[in-house]
């Protein structure tokens, strides 16, 4: 049977406003069969009546780490969680996700391929979750960062086999750590440790065999290396230096993404989004007593420099790190719209339509329209005037099928 939700205010998440109010969204065999005011939307079909909240389209975070449990600290331990216990934390999180508002979700690394078996478990609906696009095991340099994942390579020609082995195993997107990174030990986060040559390898393969590509990169080398080389989208980009995050800041460095991004300067079929995973704990970095910290300033410089610049945002979180808990990417919004200087209507855009185009899949979700997928977000007012309404879901719809309900 048919579903129909009635009485909506709908920002379909491209438009600047919501519709009036009375509006209804009719969802058949899991995808939007029509958008309006026309009562006769909700003829033969299950009603929930919905008068005077607001929907939008599901959200997404483009960088999770489904394998990653956010209350452990040390990354060995993360090793010692038994199979077992393991594929069933990593069910509640998708749960908890999805019933969130998160219909979407890109995961950016694991050693073992257990977040793509949850992604087709997903898929069947054996599992509520959401939608899940998996890198696999990320690229890196011998001892690089997060090398204990399995994708070290020590030649041009290893770096084949590397993706080679992503893609047999089913992966969607491929992955490099073009920086250091915080949690591997004997890596520095400002530190290139992924030669131009092979970052220009890795995506000529990767496009080959028919996959974008998503680079870590931290420091200032790293972020031009990986836009020169052609990734699609750039994770964290936070311009770390000497001074830590934001103090290798340069000016010429945004240009260039800039120029890259779509409707940019560069060239046709070289898109580049930056995913700067600002996360709710960003909040407490970013303000003490009311002021804003270093970290703060530093990180509000770099991310408002690249709006302005018109470099293109993805929202995401980097969920699964340490104190980063996987259905906050709700809460995080606020905190991304803050710092970057964007508009509640703006930011609304990174987790919706802007991200759906970046990972390749607005011709499945993203938006409120007819024959794409039903993933709808429902609150109580409108987030477009408040952020903090995303916290408490009214309704959320994953795929057509209803998976929270609040009264």
């Amino acid at each position: 049977m048919a579903l129909a939700l009635t009485g909506l205010s709908v920002w379909d998440g491209r438009a600047e406003r919501a519709s009036p109010r009375g509006w209804t969204i009719r969802i058949e065999s899991g995808r939007i069969a029509a958008v309006g005011p026309d009562p006769e939307l909700a003829a033969d079909a299950r009603e929930i009546p919905l008068d005077g909240c607001t929907a939008i389209p599901g959200l997404i975070d483009a960088h999770v780490h489904l394998t990653l449990d956010p209350k452990i600290i040390k990354p060995a331990d993360q090793f010692r969680v038994p199979v077992g216990e393991l594929e069933e934390a990593m069910v509640e999180r998708a749960r908890a996700m999805v019933r969130a508002g998160i219909t979407t979700a890109r995961d950016l690394g694991g050693g073992e391929w257990f977040e793509l078996a949850l992604r087709d478990r997903i898929a069947k609906g054996e599992v509520p979750g959401p939608r899940l696009l998996c890198a696999g095991q990320p690229l890196t340099s011998p001892g690089g960062h997060c090398h204990f994942w399995g994708g070290e390579f020590r030649s041009p020609d290893e770096i084949g086999l590397v993706i080679r082995r992503q893609v047999e195993r089913g992966a969607d997107w491929i992955k490099v750590m073009a920086t250091g990174g915080v949690m591997t030990a004997g890596t520095r986060i400002r530190d290139l440790q992924v030669e131009p040559d092979d970052l220009r390898r890795i995506v000529e393969l990767a496009g080959e065999a028919g996959r974008s590509v998503a680079a870590h990169c931290h420091g200032t080398p790293g972020i031009e290396a990986a836009a020169r080389a052609g990734v699609r989208t750039l994770e964290h980009c936070s311009f770390v230096g000497t001074g830590g995050f934001g103090s290798g800041f340069d000016r010429g460095v945004v240009r260039l993404l800039a120029s890259k991004a779509p409707g940019g300067s560069g060239v046709s079929g070289q898109d580049l989004w930056v995913s700067p995973t600002v996360n709710a704990n960003w909040a407490l970095r970013s303000r003490k007593d009311g002021n804003p910290t270093a970290f703060g300033m530093r990180m509000a410089r770099v991310l408002r420099a690249q709006r302005e610049a018109g470099v293109r945002f993805i929202a995401s979180t980097d969920a699964g790190i340490p104190g980063v808990a996987h259905h906050r990417l709700p809460e995080a919004l606020a905190v991304f719209a803050w710092m970057a200087g964007m508009t509640p209507v703006e930011v609304l855009r990174t987790a919706t339509s802007e991200s759906a185009a970046a990972l390749g899949i607005a011709d499945v979700t993203g938006a409120l329209e007819p024959d794409l997928a039903a993933d709808v977000l429902v609150l109580e007012a409108s987030p477009l005037d408040d952020l903090d309404t995303l916290r408490v879901p009214r309704l959320v719809v994953a795929r057509g099928e209803v998976v929270a309900l609040d009264g």
